[in-house]
């Protein structure tokens, strides 16, 4: 009978463990998602204002006299801004994409971790009261 009680506490420890971990990792996914979501929005009213400048600069330049130089000039203007702007645009994304998977990736590692450690000690616990009790 010592032998099942002991058995028990063992296994009810860890699940309790377990279940602490399991809530701590959720709770760092969740914070995951909601930074993800935030820097989603900071990017999109990023883009929004981005948007309403070119159209602004646009806007500008097709009032005035037109010239087959204006012109030229004001396309090769605006593909340079464009593609500033792209680069600029994906290497900060690229960046914060890259922290955020970084950043779960590690807590999920020592939350596997700490498992694993917990895993091992209970079934030595288990196996070391398993030894006494047999002895006894």
């Amino acid at each position: 009978m010592e032998f099942t009680q002991k058995f028990k506490e063992a296994v009810d420890t860890l699940t309790a463990e377990t279940k602490s971990n399991v809530t701590e990792l959720r709770y760092n996914v969740e914070n995951t998602v909601k930074n993800v979501v935030s820097e989603a929005k900071e990017e999109v009213e990023i883009q929004r204002n981005y948007f309403k400048q070119t159209a602004e600069r646009i806007q500008a330049k097709l009032k005035g006299p037109f010239t087959v130089e204006k012109v030229q000039a004001d396309v090769k203007e605006e593909a340079n801004i464009f593609v500033a702007e792209l680069k600029t645009s994906f290497n900060r994304n690229a960046d914060r994409v890259k922290g955020i998977f970084t950043e779960v990736a590690e807590k999920s590692e020592k939350v596997a971790d700490e498992v694993k450690k917990e895993v091992k000690k209970a079934t030595a616990t288990v196996k070391s009261k398993a030894k006494a009790t047999a002895k006894a």
